[in-house]
């Protein structure tokens, strides 16, 4: 492969950002890349913060956490309160409030899917 503006002088790699192949006197070398000029540079920068904010986001690679996911701390949260007001009401009335109760058991099934959703897909978000 040769350098896209040096005809005939071997590249030694590929922008990060237009992916045009480059020789080493176009290099621009920076942390986790090069570039075939200053625009580009920035470019690649850019692109690479947007990979390690989208890794931080989602929980991959050295970002992986053992946290629940978010979604999964709401339906948590929604399921408790809902689960607490059941209870509230047996206590108090002494029955068992159906619509209450059915309620709970929604949110507890959904926080269970959810929950079970966020493991296979590996998202931590």
């Amino acid at each position: 492969m040769q350098c896209f503006e040096h005809k005939g002088t071997d590249a030694v790699g590929i922008c990060k950002s237009c992916n045009k192949a480059i020789c080493m006197e176009c290099t621009i070398s920076f942390p986790k890349g090069i570039a075939c000029s200053a625009e580009c540079e920035q470019d690649a920068k850019e692109i690479i913060e947007m990979n390690e904010r989208g890794k931080r986001i989602y929980g991959i690679g050295q970002y992986k956490t053992n946290k629940l996911a978010s979604g999964v701390m709401v339906w948590l949260l929604l399921s408790a309160v809902m689960t607490s007001i059941a209870i509230y009401f047996y206590v108090s009335k002494g029955r068992i409030e159906p619509v209450m109760s059915a309620m709970s058991a929604v949110f507890i099934a959904i926080t269970v899917i959810v929950y079970r959703a966020a493991k296979r897909t590996g998202i931590n978000c």
